[in-house]
């Protein structure tokens, strides 16, 4: 399948359309998107589809598959973004957790379209600006600036990071990714202390990553049941989400307090990213743990430690707007928005 130009026409409206294909790629699928874009900028689905990375040996295997689907091909996109669940550089993503490698420039040569390779919380930075008030569960209702500097942070796997700068040559934000996540953890109080020098002792470091992701649960649970001996090598004696279910229903006093600590490190990691980049343009969190975790967000866990009442800048922070991302799909829509630039600058 080659790029085409200016490709359809939608609904028989005699209004030519342009489309683009992203995808959200991750361990265990990857998830290709054709939308057509009108005129307007007014943005529709044309196809969607679920691939198991398992039946593929390549992505270029899974894209091939895209590519003989007749609504793609009548599609003809021009453009493709795709997020990756893994480091980028230079236009080339390496999956994490597996062995793919999303080449940019392979795919250019061989499907014409132009593409874009980001990390998958790039495309969630991006992602964020297409939400609306409903896909947000608002933590600290603050005032927002308009073009002010945005922050997001999401723990999952482990933590990811970003900033959104305002841009004025493009009019839009531009995200600049960030490995924050890999400094070392600042405690708060004698139970985060103690909590990192037990993995300091363990490990012979205590990165924030380490106690504020699905994994850093397991490790807080470890540590609040049997803090005399470390638990090396990820073998923790409860998974994330059995401890997630059981700090739900209340059916483990443990698990409440593990889980509520990790999303207190997570508000305060905030607050931290906050206070480096001004962002008054709002916070953030995004991932696949915290909506789980919504019933003790609510608790207000988060948001006190966010705010850090006592600090020479509680007030500052008291005025940031804080919200969980509930949208499962940012991913993709960063990675659409993002490929709809590009299509605009053509």
């Amino acid at each position: 399948m080659q790029a085409g130009s200016t490709v359809r026409t939608d609904n028989g409206r005699g209004v030519a359309t342009r489309t683009v294909l992203v995808g959200d790629i991750g361990g265990t699928n990857a998830r290709l998107s054709v939308a057509s874009i009108g005129a307007d900028q007014e943005v529709s689905t044309v196809y969607e589809k679920w691939y198991a990375t398992k039946d593929y040996p390549t992505f270029l295997d899974v894209l091939d598959a895209a590519a003989s689907e007749q609504s793609v091909q009548a599609a003809s996109p021009s453009v493709a973004c795709f997020a990756v669940a893994g480091p980028v550089q230079n236009g080339r993503g390496q999956m994490t957790n597996l062995n793919w490698t999303i080449d940019g420039q392979e795919i250019e040569r061989k499907y014409g379209w132009r593409v874009a390779v980001m990390n998958d919380f790039e495309a969630q930075g991006y992602g964020v600006l297409e939400l609306q008030d409903s896909d947000l569960h608002v933590v600290n209702e603050g005032c927002t600036v308009q073009g002010a500097p945005k922050i997001v942070i999401g723990p999952g796997t482990g933590l990811g990071q970003a900033q959104l700068m305002w841009d004025d040559g493009l009019h839009d934000y531009r995200v600049w990714p960030s490995e924050g996540s890999h400094a070392d953890f600042a405690p708060r109080g004698s139970i985060q202390v103690h909590l990192r020098n037990w993995v300091v002792d363990g490990l012979g470091f205590c990165e924030v990553e380490h106690v504020a992701c699905g994994s850093g649960i397991e490790r807080i649970y470890a540590f609040l049941t049997n803090p005399d001996s470390f638990t090396a090598g990820g073998k923790f004696p409860k998974k994330a989400r059995d401890i997630s279910r059981e700090a739900l229903d209340g059916s483990d006093p443990d698990a409440v307090a593990a889980v509520d600590l990790m999303l207190s490190i997570v508000g305060a990691e905030a607050g931290h990213m906050a206070l480096r980049s001004l962002a008054r343009g709002g916070v953030y969190i995004a991932g696949g743990i915290t909506p789980k975790l919504l019933d003790r967000v609510k608790t207000g866990v988060m948001q006190e430690a966010f705010l850090h009442k006592g600090s020479r800048f509680h007030n500052l922070l008291k005025d940031i707007t804080v919200s969980v991302v509930m949208q499962q799909d940012v991913g993709l829509l960063g990675a659409r928005r993002f490929a709809i630039r590009l299509l605009n600058s053509q």
